[in-house]
């Protein structure tokens, strides 16, 4: 079922900060009926994300389905030209396909026909300027046109409807194959309120309306993918594991990075897996094993030894302050992603995708099954694709 044979058009949806229990836990009582019936009528998974776990990186391995530190991309505002591997729109538009890019992370000089890059966010409500989305969107006067159609499109500040409106345009009137579409405020307010607050459910509600909006003006025969970049904690607890040691009396380095707690001395790591023997009052949780952290972060394949939190208990490299102490109540990701229950969202329906739960998956699973469903390869990409196990 290649994209030759049939015809299928594929549209992204990526919603930033879509944590899987806003979906999967009933006590949420989040109103989606949108999102749902993707989920009842196609393949839905939780998803496992990379590190750093952080929306830039996150949204790179999205497209990419390679990690961030063979991509290059570790940080957030960095420019499509910054890719060490192909994103899926390259591919598509190399294969002779149409691709377009609303407000996705990392899209700034991406070669597509048709895009309106993110840039780094303003401290307005995580939007970015509407101005500079338009001065610099591709090709030049797509801003304009949108908003000749839809004169609310034009705004100080840029916002999901703004989102939708841009997409609904795209898909009406220039039809592209692959259509990848970014929502934000999902994470902004979770950061403002906290890890799925009332408030957050209230514009995940308003986010599930925009895709209504958007698949009602979705040309038949597409397949539409809902996504997300990283789940969300709130750092209620702060770990301070140089405090920590300093009481102990054990001098040696300890660093904390992507989450963990880590150390290339032997003499750290034994000290902090004495204090993993009573994790609860230390805020520890377990000790990562080095394969999984060299499989997932490179750049740490120099410790010896790794430990997480718990959950909600965010560590620091702070030196002052109580070994373990109030945090700041706020929500957090870029936590180690293999933490229980920190998990992103993957959903795809359409013509051929068959009803089914897929449990959980990698997200790097993800770019090598949107590839293979529009029928172009992504070489960089090493993790098996779904596109079979998810169609009829």
């Amino acid at each position: 079922m290649l994209f030759g044979q049939t015809g299928n058009r594929l549209l992204v949806l990526s919603i930033d900060g879509l944590d899987a229990p806003f979906l999967n836990d009933p006590a949420l009582r989040v109103k989606a009926p949108n999102l749902r019936r993707l989920m009842r009528e196609g393949a839905s998974a939780t998803v496992v994300g990379v590190t750093p776990s952080e929306t830039w990186p996150a949204y790179a391995s999205l497209v990419t389905g390679v990690a961030p530190w063979l991509t290059g991309v570790l940080t957030n505002d960095l420019p499509a030209t910054a890719f060490r591997a192909t994103p899926l729109w390259e591919a598509a538009s190399q294969k002779g396909l149409t691709a377009a890019t609303v407000y996705w992370p990392g899209t700034m000089g991406a070669k597509v026909a048709f895009n309106l890059p993110q840039l780094q966010e303003s401290q307005k409500g995580g939007s970015a300027a509407f101005d500079a989305i338009a001065q610099k969107s591709n090709p030049a006067g797509l801003a304009s046109r949108i908003e000749n159609k839809y004169p609310a499109f034009g705004k100080e500040l840029w916002t999901d409807s703004n989102s939708a409106q841009a997409a609904i345009y795209l898909l009406t009137t220039e039809k592209p194959d692959v259509l990848f579409v970014h929502f934000s405020e999902v994470e902004a307010e979770q950061r403002e309120t906290g890890a799925r607050s009332l408030y957050a459910r209230e514009i995940l509600e308003n986010s599930d309306d925009l895709v209504g909006q958007v698949l009602a003006k979705a040309p038949a025969g597409t397949l539409t993918v809902v996504v997300s970049d990283h789940g969300f904690e709130n750092s209620n607890r702060t770990v301070r594991p140089r405090v920590m040691l300093r009481q102990a009396g054990v001098k040696g380095r300890v660093e904390v990075a992507d989450g963990l707690i880590g150390t290339a001395d032997a003499a750290v790591a034994g000290a902090l897996r004495a204090l993993l023997v009573d994790g609860r009052k230390y805020g520890l949780a377990r000790e990562v094993p080095m394969a999984e952290v060299k499989a997932r972060a490179q750049g740490h394949a120099k410790w010896v030894a790794a430990f997480d939190t718990l959950p909600d208990f965010v560590a620091t490299e702070e030196e002052r302050g109580a070994a373990v102490g109030n945090g700041s109540h706020v929500a957090t990701h870029g936590v180690w992603p293999n933490r229980p229950g920190y998990r992103s969202i993957f959903i795809m329906a359409g013509p051929g995708v068959r009803s089914v739960k897929l449990g959980e998956i990698e997200m790097l699973q993800i770019a090598p099954t949107l590839a293979e469903a529009v029928g172009v390869r992504l070489p960089a990409a090493k993790d098996s694709s779904l596109w079979r196990q998810i169609t009829r």
